[in-house]
């Protein structure tokens, strides 16, 4: 028998629940289609809703955050 891993479990509780990925208040964000792209969970993360960012960004496009 195969385990989901926690990063499927996290995509999969994400999709269920509309959400479109995971912020924390240190100003880092992950959409599903790429979580945990450092290899390493942050355990403050949240889930979140992808917005697009103002001019000033810098070399991001999108934000994820509560709203």
């Amino acid at each position: 028998m195969s385990y989901p891993t926690l990063r499927e479990i996290v995509r999969i509780f994400l999709d269920a629940n509309g959400y479109d990925g995971l912020f924390n208040n240190d100003d880092c964000a992950c959409e599903t289609s790429d979580l945990f792209p450092c290899d390493e969970p942050k355990y403050d993360c949240q889930a979140g809703y992808k917005s697009p960012c103002p001019e000033d960004c810098g070399e991001h496009d999108w934000h994820i955050g509560e709203k």
